[in-house]
């Protein structure tokens, strides 16, 4: 295996303009550049393989820029829980909560959120939560091989994660989830009272109980993560093409091309990868799937004066704050509106409100130049599964998508299962709670 990367790899990126893809047998296609993506070229590689990645955007524009960093092994419990149905009429009507739906996107959105009150039994909640474990237990093992070749050990620690609560009635209405985490092999600490203040003193006083894995780990920059993965990959041979894919070329049963707005790329096997934008590609293979994106929002507070010593998941308000390079990361909220319609910038605001009251000296009340806001766009499934595998039809066409609210830490992971698929070998983990043939 070659070194790190040079210090002008990114420089190589994108194909420059004229410049033919190289003479040879056909590359593995790997449509998405954003961590899935990277990871699954960089996998590709290892196994000998000649990559092509394909993005409409930079690498790592997308969700894997402004997503919460944590690599939480821990976060194996499906957004549908038994009980969700009795919540649908309140997050139609508060557009301030932790999960909100705008009206005008409703009809689009209902049979999304059948499926999701139908898997939201206690049996498969069961069976989704055993299937996220195995697919995020192994991020870290699974980064490590890949962050060597690339040489970005730095962007990864391992601080664990703090799951915080607004007190003891919470903590305790909690113990279904932490239940079915433990069940898992997750080991859970209980921290209250003066050990959580030794741990996090910049917390309110208010706040007295939490509970502590220390096995989780997270990226103090997301997206310099996934450039530095796909310069790596770039540095042994892998092209970078900043193209629109629209099509695909093939018979029926196997694939001989990718089509994009600057024409045809020759592919021996493809990756779909390409988050919220898999689906309509996804049904030109043959496969009509419930996907649909969760609009999510984050503040960075620049220098800020208080703060989390451990990245820290606030139950009670469903959003996280991740110490990163740039500031701290505040991470959240769930806004069912799709692609198209324009950020609703309040949904922001209200993580930065939270933030003050989790950490009340975090900076002056009139500070605002030092608060930057962003929105993107989860790829989500209904059951919180993604689709990893096999198309249905197309026999050389593979899924990496729909990972939701852990993208971050199942794209090693997913990366690896891919690598295995195509070469026909044991796969790391069984598959088929992923397949895309749950939805027939």
């Amino acid at each position: 295996m070659a070194g790190p990367p040079s210090s002008n790899a990114t420089v190589l990126f994108w194909k420059s303009e004229g410049v033919s893809t190289p003479a040879g047998p056909p590359r593995v296609i790997v449509i998405g550049a954003g961590i899935v993506g990277a990871c699954a070229a960089a996998y590709l590689q290892r196994d000998g393989h000649a990559v092509t990645l394909i993005d409409h955007n930079e690498p790592g524009a997308g969700a894997s820029s402004g997503n919460g960093g944590m690599l939480s092994a821990s976060s194996i419990i499906p957004v549908g829980m038994p009980g969700v149905a009795a919540k649908v009429p309140g997050w139609l009507m508060d557009s301030e909560g932790p999960l909100t739906i705008r009206w005008r996107y409703l009809p689009h959105i209902a049979p999304w959120l059948w499926r999701l009150l139908r898997s939201a039994t206690r049996s498969k909640v069961e069976a989704q939560a055993s299937a996220l474990r195995a697919l995020l237990a192994g991020s870290l093992e699974n980064y490590a091989p890949l962050l060597r070749d690339a040489g970005a050990q730095h962007l990864l620690h391992q601080r664990g994660t703090l799951y915080l609560y607004g007190g003891e009635k919470s903590w305790r209405e909690d113990a279904l989830k932490t239940d079915i985490r433990r069940r898992n092999g997750i080991a859970i600490e209980d921290v209250i009272g003066s050990a959580l203040r030794d741990l996090e003193p910049d917390l309110g006083p208010q706040f007295t109980h939490a509970r502590l894995v220390r096995a989780n780990g997270h990226t103090s920059d997301p997206r310099a993560l996934v450039r530095a993965l796909v310069a790596g990959v770039v540095s042994r041979g892998a092209l970078v093409l900043r193209e629109r894919v629209t099509g695909f070329e093939h018979n029926g049963v196997a694939l001989s091309a990718v089509r994009t707005s600057e024409g045809l790329h020759a592919a021996s096997q493809v990756v779909l990868a390409c988050g919220a934008w898999s689906k309509v590609l996804a049904e030109q293979l043959g496969d009509r799937l419930p996907l649909d994106t969760e609009r999510g929002y984050h503040v960075i507070v620049k220098n800020p004066e208080k703060g989390p010593r451990t990245p820290t998941l606030f139950v009670d308000g469903n959003f996280g704050a991740t110490p990163m390079d740039m500031g701290l990361r505040v991470t959240g909220t769930v806004e069912l509106a799709g692609l198209d319609a324009a950020p609703n910038w309040r949904r922001a605001d209200l993580l930065l409100r939270g933030a003050r009251r989790l950490y009340p000296g975090l900076l002056p009340e009139d500070d605002v130049m030092r608060v930057t806001r962003w929105m993107g766009f989860r790829p989500s499934m209904p059951d919180s599964l993604p689709v990893i595998g096999a198309a249905s039809r197309i026999t050389n066409a593979y899924y990496a998508f729909g990972h939701g609210h852990v993208g971050m830490c199942a794209g090693s992971t997913t990366g690896r299962l891919i690598a295995d698929l195509v070469a026909g070998r044991m796969p790391c983990i069984p598959p088929h709670p992923y397949s895309a043939a749950r939805f027939r």
